[in-house]
């Protein structure tokens, strides 16, 4: 439906849950992006959370197979404001097919955006300083835990610099470089297996632009099959939630 109403020159908004959209009417998303046409995918209850339904509603593949689809731009963001931008940027800002990556609820905390922030391709924005270690993450469940995992560091002398990151398969190099130029340590939390997420495409850009030489990247992603239970609960029995962030952010940083 959505690739005929394309076809006609009208712009499709396509909205369904993340873990049947992405996967099951792969083959049909890329037939329409082969059109050369574009749809706007919503992808709803992306990520680990929610837990409770169990793993057929777990998200955890969607970054990876839109990414492999042409022509085709991967964005989360992070609270309401971000919401606004993202849908403008998808509506008037861009030729390509979209995927907006969306949660299943509010995060614990309202993540904060500065006030000038701009949204730009390719760039993410830091929401908090630190001088000792960076970590970009996306999306409000996420973000949630590493401002908490920030938080509890800085009450060690810690500095954990939080990057949010909404743009998922779309890196600027320059910008990317001028972030990690003060750091050794950096740190990608994935609200998505392991292979295919926003640290696959930030270690292209990096190798790319050999922007890596004397520092390490480490990803913390969804491990294995995805646990089920509340979201605090599937939080930290993958060690993503911010008590448990910390500590491995410290294994790795001494």
């Amino acid at each position: 439906m959505a690739g005929g109403l394309a076809r006609q020159g009208l712009l499709p908004v396509v909205n369904s849950f993340a873990s049947f959209l992405a996967s099951r009417a792969n083959e049909q998303i890329y037939n329409n992006a082969s059109e050369n046409t574009k749809i706007i995918y919503a992808l709803h209850y992306a990520g680990l959370i929610p837990a409770g339904p169990g793993k057929s509603h777990q998200s955890l593949r969607d970054i990876s197979l839109f990414s492999a689809l042409p022509n085709c731009i991967v964005l989360q963001p992070c609270n309401a404001d971000e919401t606004r931008m993202t849908l403008e940027y998808c509506v008037n800002q861009t030729d390509e097919n979209s995927a907006i990556r969306l949660i299943i609820g509010p995060s614990p905390r309202r993540i904060q955006l500065p006030v000038d922030y701009q949204f730009t391709l390719g760039q993410g924005v830091p929401l908090t300083e630190g001088k000792d270690a960076l970590m970009f993450a996306y999306g409000p469940v996420m973000l949630h835990e590493a401002l908490l995992a920030s938080e509890l560091l800085a009450e060690r002398g810690f500095g954990l610099k939080i990057v949010n990151m909404p743009w998922l398969n779309r890196v600027d190099p320059e910008w990317l470089s001028a972030v990690l130029k003060p750091y050794a340590n950096l740190f990608v939390l994935e609200d998505h297996h392991p292979a295919g997420g926003l640290m696959d495409h930030l270690l292209t850009t990096c190798s790319e632009n050999n922007l890596l030489s004397g520092k390490q990247m480490i990803k913390f992603a969804v491990e294995g099959h995805p646990a089920c239970g509340t979201p605090q609960q599937a939080l930290a029995f993958h060690e993503l939630d911010g008590l448990s962030l910390s500590k491995r952010v410290m294994k790795y940083c001494g």
